[in-house]
């Protein structure tokens, strides 16, 4: 190989890097919860835009827990999604679009990481009840929480089809709790910090 090739092999290898690193995910913004049982997702409401939340995640499923820390930032149409091991390594960063694909670059290995249902669950969690109610297709109800402890912004959210329960989130002052029954999976969101852009 003639040393002029050189630069050119190098210029190639690191663009295939970098394009192998970002990928553009094609959605069509309506997630499949239970066969007949929709969200379309949507802009992120008023008032979240401009808005930028840490935090704590604990996601259970397979019998295992794992841990992480993200920062979600909303804007009129966007969000964006930066997630890390609580020690700080990066794992995967999100750009999540209303107009255009996802774009997501994954720094480790993320197995069954489906873009869709995170975006989903970011809205299940945050979205204003009303919104969320046109956005999805089953029976969607919220309750207010009267127990001892709680205050009267908790509140429990279910989604249901035909009598069978699909998805609950518990809101409990700073702290979510989201189970997705048919996908068995369960995540807890503590909010650590809030701050407006």
């Amino acid at each position: 190989m003639k040393l002029s090739c050189l630069p050119r092999l190098s210029v190639m290898v690191f663009t295939m890097l970098v394009v192998t690193g970002c990928i553009s995910m094609p959605q069509s913004h309506v997630v499949t919860m239970a066969p007949n049982v929709t969200l379309q997702l949507t802009a992120p409401p008023k008032v979240l835009q401009m808005q930028a939340i840490t935090q704590l995640i604990e996601a259970q499923f397979d019998g295992e827990t794992h841990s992480l820390l993200a920062q979600v930032e909303f804007t009129d149409t966007q969000i964006k999604l930066v997630a890390m091991t609580p020690s700080g390594i990066p794992l995967f960063d999100v750009l999540w679009s209303v107009t255009d694909d996802a774009v997501i670059n994954q720094y480790v290995p993320v197995p069954g990481l489906d873009i869709s249902y995170v975006i989903a669950d970011i809205q299940w969690v945050s979205w204003p009840f009303a919104q969320l109610q046109l956005a999805t297709s089953g029976s969607f109800i919220q309750a207010f929480n009267n127990n001892a402890g709680q205050t009267a912004t908790d509140w429990t959210r279910t989604l249901t089809q035909d009598g069978q329960v699909i998805l609950t989130v518990e809101k409990f002052d700073n702290r979510y709790i989201l189970k997705h029954l048919l996908r068995d999976y369960q995540i807890t969101i503590t909010e650590l910090t809030k701050v407006s852009l």
